[in-house]
């Protein structure tokens, strides 16, 4: 409806020449009935004809500078004074007319196209913030509306009406997007606070864990780290607490935890290295139980050696998971193979100290079986004996092998009771 009214209104002004007062006609009408020549120069008619440059050059610079937007603006505005101009019907004036409306009608068709085109360039940006108005793409998408408001502005006007419609279209996507990352944004707030007030919980809770102890054992450590351990869940599922409050919570946060954790490497450092110490020494004693195995030495000073290895490997102490086992594996290995070894020389010296005493209870079983075939010869003699004197020699004879029986059924016994 404004291009229309443009229109009529360029149609209208191109009578514009025709348009004077009655008072100019009769002045213009006296003027050419005038049979007498103009010798001097007409002040007022050249400073008319001066304003009339002026007008063309104006809109000639629109023109010339492509400037269509402020030249249209300057249409109505230049006709108007146009018009208030004398017209003093001169050849000059005619020739300033043609450029005038030359000058207006490159206007209008240049504006026309111009407002087409921005038009276009308007309905595209409007479909496109159509598209967006549904995004979920806050940051991209609030930057690209950005970037679309920036070219709206540049895109000049398509005429009042398509303006205002393009505008109502535009301007709803984009206000339709913005509430709802305004609402997103107010959820996140939110969630925001309750993050917060859930990791200050945390933080208070962590803090509250009793001191690391240099008496703890493992189990203490264990648990603690367990807890520690455990809130970390909870804190990566609390959320997060918005950049800023999220940092300086974290810092808190995993500054605590950080001084638990160089307490706990810093015990775990000692006690490695203490493992390292109980495993070094554990490994002299297996070398020394290797070496005195290795000796084949079975005397009382040996024996109390190895015997005092078990005490001393039991005052070390653990020496890790890591090392332990074997190194108990390896010390027990020596200590058996020396026990075994003893166990056998022992055996092997029992079994010739045996043999030796069956031999000699067998020697001394034959001469109590030859002492007694003895004595049973004399006491056969004594039957037949009829000299005294005899018969007492023999009774001695009886008497002393019996002793002599005796004697080496003791010495018998004696080396059964030594064999058992």
């Amino acid at each position: 409806m404004a291009l229309n009214e443009e229109r009529d209104t360029e149609a209208t002004e191109t009578t514009a020449q025709e348009s004077v007062p009655d008072a100019q006609k009769a002045d213009e009408a006296k003027t050419e009935s005038s049979t007498e020549p103009e010798v001097q120069p007409n002040p007022l008619r050249e400073a008319d004809i001066a304003k009339k440059e002026a007008l063309v050059s104006e809109l000639q610079e629109f023109v010339r500078t492509s400037d269509w937007r402020h030249g249209s603006q300057q249409l109505r505005p230049t006709m108007d004074a146009w018009r208030a101009i004398h017209n003093w019907h001169t050849a000059k004036e005619d020739e300033l007319w043609e450029a005038f409306q030359t000058a207006r009608h490159t206007i209008y068709a240049e504006r026309t196209h111009e407002r087409e085109a921005s038009h276009a360039a308007k309905e595209k940006l409007a479909e496109e913030a159509d598209k967006l108005r549904d995004s979920r793409e806050w940051k991209a998408t609030t930057e690209r509306f950005h970037l679309l408001m920036d070219a709206w502005k540049k895109a000049g006007s398509a005429g009042h009406e398509e303006d205002d419609r393009l505008w109502e279209k535009f301007n709803g996507a984009q206000h339709e997007f913005f509430e709802r990352r305004n609402a997103h944004y107010q959820e996140l707030d939110s969630l925001h606070a309750k993050a917060r007030a859930k990791k200050q919980e945390l933080i208070e809770r962590l803090r509250a864990l009793p001191e690391p102890d240099e008496s703890w054992g493992a189990s203490q450590w264990k648990a603690q780290t367990n807890q520690v351990h455990d809130l970390m869940t909870e804190w990566r599922a609390a959320g997060q607490a918005g950049r800023e409050e999220n940092d300086r919570l974290w810092e808190e946060f995993n500054g605590l935890r950080q001084k638990f954790f160089d307490a706990q490497h810093a015990h775990y450092a000692a006690v490695e290295a203490q493992y390292k110490k109980n495993a070094e020494a554990k490994q002299e004693l297996i070398d020394t139980a290797k070496r005195v195995s290795a000796a084949m030495d079975f005397g009382p000073e040996a024996t109390e050696t190895m015997k005092g290895l078990d005490v001393k490997w039991k005052a070390i102490g653990y020496a890790g998971p890591k090392t332990n086992d074997a190194l108990w594996e390896s010390f027990h290995d020596a200590k058996e193979k020396f026990w075994l070894q003893k166990r056998a020389y022992h055996e092997a010296r029992h079994e010739i100290a045996q043999k030796k005493s069956e031999e000699a209870i067998e020697r001394r079983e034959a001469q109590i079986e030859n002492l007694q075939g003895q004595i049973d010869h004399l006491r056969d003699k004594m039957e037949t004996t009829t000299s005294q004197e005899y018969l007492d020699n023999m009774e001695g004879w009886i008497q002393e092998k019996e002793e002599r029986i005796q004697d080496l059924k003791a010495q018998i016994e004696d080396i059964r009771q030594k064999l058992r």
